[in-house]
């Protein structure tokens, strides 16, 4: 079965608005709102200590730590925010609306964080290298290994065989997922944008940056229910859902 793309649009929003949905946009909110300020905080005390004191007094949204403070929040919300993907993926990939499924806090969590990880900088590679040989290899290995993550996360496969099974499960409708992740990431800097400029000229102060801290968390988590919802409809197609193993599977233990 080819991939649906209307089909997925439409069920990833259905399952983003729901009960979960909206706790894990909550979540999002509040540490995109922390990060906001964290980065802030950094960016006044630099400029405060480089002599642009009115450039840093200017900066909204700063909080009165210092520089090592606002860099270990910094890192410990980085961590919150690869642990918040995670229980999202497990979350959007069963469908479920109502309750979290079972596993989707504790389940192979730090496990899943370094695979996530470290699969992540493979991935980034592999896009980097074939973007700057030849710009069309760069967009291949960015379609043939989207599904690293959820791999991982919600097969609980170690990075080399989630990608692997990525490569396998996109034959055949990487030109399908290519349109779909082009219409997403289009759509979401066109929204974001607008959004952003006329919230820049009608807001002041603190609140100027009030657009950036709901549209961001709001996009990403529709691309991560996009990715979810996909990965599910293409994994039946092979007659097994998101959660059975593959003939070839190498799980997180081989690790």
């Amino acid at each position: 079965m080819a991939l649906q793309i209307g089909s997925v649009l439409e069920e990833a929003g259905y399952r983003l608005f729901s009960r979960t949905g909206a706790i894990l946009l909550v979540a999002f909110f509040a540490l995109m709102a922390s990060f906001q300020a964290l980065f802030n905080t950094i960016l006044a005390t630099t400029y405060a200590r480089m002599g642009y004191g009115e450039i840093a007094a200017a900066l909204p949204l700063t909080l009165d730590i210092s520089l090592n403070v606002a860099g270990a929040g910094i890192a410990i919300g980085s961590v919150v925010s690869l642990y918040l993907t995670i229980v999202s993926f497990r979350t959007f990939a069963t469908g479920t609306r109502d309750s979290f499924p079972e596993g989707a806090f504790t389940r192979n969590v730090p496990l899943a964080m370094v695979n996530v990880l470290v699969g992540g900088i493979v991935y980034g590679l592999l896009v980097f290298v074939g973007s700057v040989l030849l710009l069309i290899p760069g967009i291949f290995a960015y379609v043939a290994f989207i599904f690293m993550m959820p791999y991982v996360i919600v097969e609980d496969r170690n990075f080399v065989a989630a990608l692997k099974e990525s490569y396998r499960l996109t034959e055949g409708n990487r030109l399908a997922l290519f349109g779909l992740l082009l219409i997403v990431g289009t759509a979401a800097a066109l929204v974001g944008g607008v959004i952003g400029f006329v919230g820049a000229l009608a807001l002041s102060g603190p609140t100027s940056q009030l657009p950036t801290i709901v549209i961001q968390p709001l996009a990403s988590l529709y691309g991560t229910a996009i990715i979810a919802v996909a990965f599910e409809q293409l994994r039946e197609r092979d007659g097994r859902p998101p959660s059975a193993p593959s003939e070839d599977d190498t799980s997180m233990a081989a690790l």
